[in-house]
């Protein structure tokens, strides 16, 4: 018998088998049927017909390998198992349920972080995309989902999610498997796949099996290294004349030199291949598949480490997010036509216990919620929540719908029927579904759309310049954003930002908020994302800079969350295609402070005053740099003021950098380009204020890092446990893992641009940004008092180990952080 108390990994491996290819799978010019598929889920043939193959491939599909497209009533089905026992109530919380608090203790997610889907649910904060699904009605959730007399080991419970059949007897075949062994030969010859290298018991019938598509699209004689090459060659050598060892080797030798000579023209064809993490990339293929119409059904894939005995804030979160970031990849890769053709489903083995452990975690437990997602399910809440009132830390969660009637309403609602048959019983059917595969949808709405990164940028920067004003009509808008609103305002064309800018740097401040509100800023065009540019409090003008990737309309959009407030925008500069110049990434350093003569000022700077400040030359920037990264705070100011930050040498231009009322510390970033004189100049308004000046990086010609631009994305908040533990921060530098996150990829990275807010500090503090693995500089980021709210953005430069470290001086402190691009070393 197996261990029940075996990892899930080993039971997943236990209930698959490897995807052995039969000797008569191999077709013409050595291709085989793995590798034909691979290539189609790895983009080589996008745009490609199904009959128009053979261009490509130098001879025609057999029709054992393309089966046959599927018809205008078929529906397809992706399935995505969340393997290892995914926690329910942390996915989907019941925010408003006060045992739901008292059992979970630490690890549940607050009422202020989930995304509330009504005045009873809410999803967790890492699902943005799933819930702007749920916001236009393709999202089902069934609670309660699980089966009678529940085992609690992953092998056993796995082994009967798999099975997915009524009565007795050993799990020997799946219930896909097993509607696989409905279809006609030829339908079934490619109607279901995983994308994997084994085939899981689920897919497996009676007498046929599914197929295993890897993930990645290496082909054998596509590689291009000089060692590789030597290899080929010597091994198309062998037929290059007959060996007389008779017409079987001969035949090989053809087949192999043939085979290479494919895959080698076929390679440069490979692109795009998948990019982000490996689950976006099997999401990004799955859809890649369906595109292709070659007679897929059902398309099975799974998300694995969801057996949270430890650390569960963090880790689920994390592959909250990968979940989250998947189904925002495959939409934005499914063709409009297969919309109301496709319904995907989650399934994992059994829930956690109500109770958390003493480990920061959930132990294995028994009902779960599952969601069904497409444009032709009924959207809501199916089955009912099961009671949170258990006595005991160990009682578990009675189920309240037949996992058997979830799979039961989708073989029957869109997968052409049997369900009784393949479930060898009746079931509850759910209808969740608007009508069959290929119904006219029942609304026009239309998903989210998927922002990508943008192409490698150079930054040109401009003497500031004011975009808009909401006060006074500069722009065109007078009027403050009200509650809940969305504005967007054309970038392109403005002030000298050109077409084809990709990104804008703006400073933006907001204005006499009516109410506690944040603002964001993102791409015209793009679902708003679940991050913020701004944290506003009535009576107080506060600035951030912001570097906004543009939509495609030359757009950017702003929201505002509470009460309404004035905006204003100074362009300082916009990224665009080039190499001419990069950007030069620096451990944070000081180069002014008047409070004790650093930098040659000793002195506040009075009303109307001006300061020149070299930085050519200082705090590691080049004696030539275009324009430079800099901290600025203000501190200590005697009346409310603000600062300007410009090139030396030129004329004060009608712009902000630093908003200040009297008493305030007030830090922001600023993008100043240098003045002939290597120094940039630095006006106060009115009374006398203290400035603090780090500089962070320079722009020159000698420059190597691009700016890479992404959808702004939320990588840290540990109010949540996303990106770090569910625990305030106190003295302890906070390590964060930037690469391999929210478009950041694995490699190549000299510095990520972060918006990073601090909340609700216990104590006045300051927080400093900076290397991992490296010392603390004397410098900082954010400044920000007892119990406010405080963003600033931040060019974080990596450490050798690709993280940062977070400093908080003083107090304890909740800190967040937002994504919005990366330099490339």
């Amino acid at each position: 018998m197996p261990d029940p108390h075996e990892h899930a990994a080993e039971a997943r491996r236990l209930l698959s088998s490897p995807d052995i290819e039969r000797p008569n799978d191999r077709g013409p010019n050595g291709w085989t049927r793995r590798g034909f598929l691979q290539a189609v889920g790895m983009g080589a043939f996008s745009g490609v017909a199904l009959g128009g193959f053979a261009d490509v491939l130098g001879f025609e599909v057999p029709d054992a390998w393309a089966a046959t497209p599927i018809g205008p009533s078929d529906g397809v089905l992706v399935n995505i198992v969340l393997f290892g026992g995914n926690d329910g109530l942390n996915t989907v919380v019941p925010y408003t349920n006060g045992l739901y608090y008292d059992h979970r203790g630490s690890i549940a997610i607050q009422p202020g972080a989930v995304l509330a889907l009504d005045g009873t649910f809410g999803l967790h904060p890492n699902l943005p995309f799933l819930k702007a699904l749920w916001d236009i009605g393709w999202v089902g959730i069934v609670h309660g989902v699980g089966y009678p007399n529940p085992d609690l080991s992953h092998f056993t419970s796995m082994a009967t999610w798999m099975n997915g059949r009524f009565g007795g007897g050993a799990p020997t075949s799946g219930w896909a498997g097993r509607w696989l062994d409905g279809q006609s030969a030829l339908a079934a010859e490619m109607a279901v796949a995983t994308i994997g290298w084994s085939v899981p018991l689920h897919l497996q019938g009676v007498s046929r099996r599914g197929l295993g598509i890897p993930p990645n699209g290496d082909l054998f004689g596509a590689g291009t290294a000089s060692y590789e090459q030597r290899m080929y060659n010597g091994m198309k050598n062998y037929s290059s004349a007959s060996a007389g060892r008779g017409q079987w080797h001969d035949m090989y030798a053809t087949v192999l030199k043939t085979q290479l000579n494919v895959a080698s023209e076929v390679a440069p064809v490979f692109a795009p291949s998948p990019t982000g993490a490996e689950f976006v990339q099997k999401m990004t293929v799955a859809a890649r598949l369906i595109n292709a119409n070659l007679g897929f059904r059902i398309v099975d894939l799974g998300l694995d480490s969801f057996d949270t005995h430890d650390g569960q804030p963090g880790d689920q979160a994390d592959l909250l997010a990968d979940l989250d970031a998947g189904l925002a990849a495959f939409y934005g890769t499914l063709d409009p036509y297969w919309r109301n053709r496709v319904t995907l489903q989650t399934m994992s083995e059994f829930g956690r216990t109500v109770y958390g452990n003493e480990s920061q975690g959930t132990d294995h437990g028994t009902a779960s919620v599952q969601f069904v997602i497409g444009q032709l399910v009924k959207g809501g809440h199916y089955g009912s929540a099961p009671s949170l009132a258990l006595p005991n830390p160990w009682d578990r969660l009675p189920h309240t719908v037949d996992f058997r009637s979830v799979l039961g309403t989708t073989l029957d609602g869109w997968l052409g029927g049997g369900a009784s048959t393949i479930l060898n019983g009746s079931y509850e059917n759910l209808g969740f579904f608007h009508g069959a595969p290929g119904s006219p949808a029942p609304s026009n709405a239309l998903p989210p759309m998927v922002g990508t990164p943008s192409t490698p940028t150079e930054f040109v920067s401009m003497t500031p310049a004011r975009l808009f004003d909401t006060r006074n009509g500069v722009g065109g808008r007078i009027g403050a954003l009200g509650q809940e609103e969305t504005w967007t305002f054309t970038m392109a064309g403005k002030l000298g930002i050109p077409t084809d800018a990709v990104a804008v740097a703006i400073n933006l401040t907001g204005v006499g908020a009516t109410q506690p509100t944040y603002v964001t800023a993102w791409p015209g065009g793009l679902a708003r994302p679940t991050t913020s540019n701004l944290n506003l409090a009535p009576g107080v003008a506060a600035p951030n800079l912001a570097i906004v990737r543009l939509g495609a309309a030359g757009d950017v959009s702003f929201f505002n969350s509470t009460g309404t407030v004035h905006l204003l925008a100074d362009l300082v500069g916009y990224f665009r295609d080039g190499t001419t110049m990069g950007f030069e990434s620096l451990n944070p350093a000081r180069i002014l402070d008047t409070r004790n003569g650093i930098g040659g000022f000793n002195a506040k700077i009075g009303p109307e005053q001006s300061i020149d400040l070299q930085v050519a030359g200082r705090g590691g920037v080049s004696a030539g740099p275009l324009a430079v990264a800099l901290n600025v705070t203000a501190t200590g100011p005697t009346e409310a003021s603000f600062l300007t930050v410009w090139p030396s040498g030129e004329a004060r231009p009608n712009a902000s950098s630093v908003n200040m009322a009297a008493g305030q510390t007030v830090p922001n970033m600023v993008l100043a380009r240098v003045g002939a004189n290597g120094r940039v100049s630095i006006f106060n308004a009115t009374g006398a204020t203290d400035v603090i000046v780090d500089v962070l990086g320079y722009f020159s010609g000698a420059g190597s890092g691009r700016y890479i631009a992404l959808p702004p994305t939320r990588v840290l908040d540990t109010r949540s446990g996303l990106g770090a533990p569910l625990a305030r921060v106190g003295q302890a530098p906070l390590e964060v893992t930037l690469l391999n996150k929210a478009g950041v990829p694995g490699g190549g990275v000299s510095a990520v641009m972060l918006n990073v807010t601090a909340v609700a500090p216990t104590a006045d503090t300051f927080v400093t940004i900076y290397p991992g693995g490296t010392e603390r500089p004397d410098a900082s980021n954010l400044n920000v008092a007892a119990g406010e709210a405080l963003p600033n953005m931040v060019p974080a430069r990596l450490g050798p180990d690709g993280t940062v470290l977070m400093f908080n001086s003083a107090g304890t402190v909740d800190l967040i952080a937002d994504v919005v691009g990366y330099f490339s070393d």
